[in-house]
């Protein structure tokens, strides 16, 4: 329970004594003494009524058996006499208290901690260190594990527990249990964790260390080979008996069962932990081999929480890159590698990415690793970005077909996220740049099952995106803003900062389409900062792409070029080209929004770079956008059959997604331009 108010302990104090004649600040006193803990409250209240300070005045007797006692033969005076006495019995039995309140205050603990202390002095000697021996296990606790570390009978422990749990109220029983390996055990918690963390604190660092050692060592020996499963439990343990090493090796195994069950921030704190153990060891081969899969870990972790070009993720990286030339071919040095490949990507170093990508691909090819299959997606990466969508296509599909659960799902905790999610998302959007939504369409499906089906945050936000991205690109307004919405909220729920980014990104997009620009745009941005931020440069253009179309929409034409002059920055410093030929294609959409004489001339030569960029590429639906921009602008200018012939091309091209926005718009362009010629 939460703790309570003063209020709320003076309704408690009305419902346990009805009637009371309480002084007005009595609820006022306990709520000092007991910082309005609930337990701490009634405990304190039972005190005072077991030591008489709170009684009744008066008897206090049942009017049904003060009647009882009469027998029929008697007479009604006598029996309404009684009844008056009776009535007048209930009137006076009121609660109230045989002491001033300054007189309760002198005698009572001066606070919670008192209390505690108090209470924790009533015990004997023994039972004081059964329960302090409990109170190193945790709040919750075992009874065979306590039994072993003080070397007592396990009978003789239940007995002493079930006495302190009925009589002291100290502990309370959760259930039965077995461990691996068959020993019995009743497992118990505090009642409150005031009194483990009282027990804890009174024990000297020497012993509290033995005690620490001996509670692990029982721990390991029950479960056996299936440690592990406490792993988080024993890392605490050894790190309080001071034992780094054996700490370390427990935050590891901690750190990646976290990873495992949606923990992400968990993860993170357990890594770091980990590596503040390693900083205590002697620095030698040994120390640089635990050290090594902590930092994989943290950056794997990190990438989750913020975004994959985050300071920390890449001082990871660049840690473990150090670590694995001075082991040499002690250690698998592909996730070091993979992982500042995938660092000099999202930073725009693309070249120096695909240069490592081809080392790192040679290697796994040669050592036949399962990781093979990462090296593919990062070239396949490399084409994508820079805008080869014929060559992205082709190798995300062979990802996409290679990709095996069994076989690779185990990379997602090495790589960032599931292989075989990531390359059907990927494969998504080079196929919807080519021309083929309902092939983009199904990809998006299987990236979402696949994103679904594993169990790792980066991996669930990463298919949301690309569900939600799909649909912005599609220019369904409604859906995508329902996927982003379930992006951010599945993001705000584990920490995920980058990927809440990327949703507010779209649900600002869908809120302009949707006539709330100012809103739209300004949460737009914020996304859009936040990436930034975290020092992520890939996808740059994308994104300001994404802003710049909203602000053609909200006709805020000043600040939608400033925007695409940032993007072609980018375009110029990173060599990211996937999106170029929309930047063409929204400044002049921008540009024929402003006063300039020659704003048609200008825009009329954006128009045709972006399709002659789209058609370079092979980004037929990029093509498609900017065909169709041209067309409305000759429209306009009376040309009417340059028009038609130019976008009856390229619309003649597809072969399936005629129910998405784009190609509607150009179905109706075309039979409007077909009755004007």
């Amino acid at each position: 329970m939460e703790f309570l108010t003063e209020a709320e302990i003076a309704d408690y104090l009305t419902l346990e004594f009805p009637r009371h004649a309480f002084p007005p600040d009595f609820a006022q006193l306990i709520h000092a003494k007991t910082e309005g803990s609930p337990l701490f409250m009634a405990d304190l209240v039972r005190y005072l009524r077991d030591r008489g300070v709170i009684a009744k005045s008066g008897a206090d007797f049942s009017l049904r058996s003060r009647r009882m006692d009469f027998s029929p033969s008697e007479t009604e005076s006598a029996r309404t006499e009684v009844d008056d006495t009776s009535s007048q019995t209930e009137v006076r039995a009121t609660w109230t208290l045989a002491q001033t309140l300054p007189d309760i205050e002198r005698a009572l603990p001066e606070s919670v901690r008192g209390m505690i202390e108090r209470k924790i002095a009533q015990l004997s000697e023994d039972d004081h260190k059964l329960l302090t021996c409990a109170s190193v296990q945790g709040y919750e606790f075992d009874s065979a594990v306590v039994a072993q570390v003080l070397k007592l009978d396990a009978d003789e422990v239940e007995e002493r527990l079930e006495k302190l749990e009925r009589v002291f109220a100290f502990v309370k029983l959760m259930s039965e249990a077995e461990f691996p390996n068959r020993t019995l055990t009743l497992k118990y918690r505090f009642v409150h964790v005031f009194y483990q963390n009282a027990l804890y604190a009174g024990l000297r660092a020497t012993r509290k260390a033995t005690l620490s050692r001996d509670v692990a060592l029982a721990l390991e020996a029950c479960y056996g080979a299936r440690s592990a499963s406490v792993a988080n439990e024993l890392a605490l343990l050894w790190e309080a008996a001071r034992d780094s090493a054996r700490a370390a090796d427990y935050f590891l195994q901690a750190a990646e069962h976290s990873s495992q069950v949606f923990a992400v921030q968990e993860a993170v704190d357990l890594a770091r932990r980990g590596l503040a153990m390693i900083e205590k060891l002697p620095d030698d081969a040994e120390r640089q081999a635990k050290e090594l899969p902590l930092q994989i870990i943290l950056a794997n972790t990190l990438i989750a929480t913020q975004g994959y070009a985050a300071p920390e993720v890449e001082q990871a990286y660049l840690r473990g890159r150090v670590l694995c030339r001075s082991l040499g071919e002690a250690v698998d040095a592909l996730p070091v590698l993979g992982g500042v490949s995938l660092i000099f990507a999202v930073k725009g170093q693309l070249k120096a990415s695909r240069e490592l990508a081809e080392e790192f691909l040679e290697i796994a090819k040669r050592k036949r690793d399962p990781a093979e299959l990462f090296g593919r997606q990062m070239l396949a990466l490399f084409y994508f970005y820079t805008g080869d969508i014929t060559q992205a296509c082709q190798r995300y599909q062979e990802c996409a077909q290679a990709y095996e659960p069994k076989r690779h799902r185990h990379l997602t905790w090495v790589y960032g996220d599931d292989v075989g999610m990531s390359s059907n998302a990927y494969l998504s959007w080079a196929r919807w740049i080519s021309g083929y939504p309902e092939q983009a369409w199904r990809d998006t499906e299987e990236a979402l099952r696949l994103g679904q089906e594993v169990t790792q945050a980066n991996s669930h936000a990463f298919s949301l995106h690309a569900k939600a991205f799909h649909y912005q690109c599609c220019r369904k307004r409604q859906e995508a803003r329902l996927w982003a919405e379930k992006l951010i909220a599945f993001s705000e729920e584990y920490g995920l900062r980058y990927w809440s980014a990327l949703g507010n990104l779209i649900r600002g997009w869908a809120l302009v389409e949707q006539g709330l620009a100012d809103e739209g745009i300004e949460e737009s941005r914020a996304g859009i900062a936040v990436c930034k931020a975290s020092g992520m440069e890939l996808t740059q253009t994308i994104m300001l792409a994404i802003l710049a179309e909203s602000y053609v929409k909200a006709q805020r034409t000043e600040e939608g070029l400033q925007t695409l002059n940032q993007a072609f920055a980018v375009v110029a410093k990173t060599n990211e080209h996937v999106y170029e030929a929309e930047l063409w294609r929204l400044k002049g959409e921008l540009f024929l929004q402003t006063e300039a004489d020659n704003r048609e001339t200008e825009a009329e030569g954006f128009y045709l770079q972006a399709i002659v960029t789209a058609q370079h590429q092979k980004a037929k639906s990029l093509e498609l956008r900017a065909a169709t921009s041209l067309a409305r602008l000759w429209q306009r200018q009376g040309k009417h059959e340059e028009a038609r012939q130019m976008l009856a091309e390229i619309y003649g091209w597809f072969t399936e997604g005629f129910d998405t926005a784009d190609l509607q718009e150009a179905r109706a362009l075309l039979e409007e331009l077909q009755t004007q010629t």
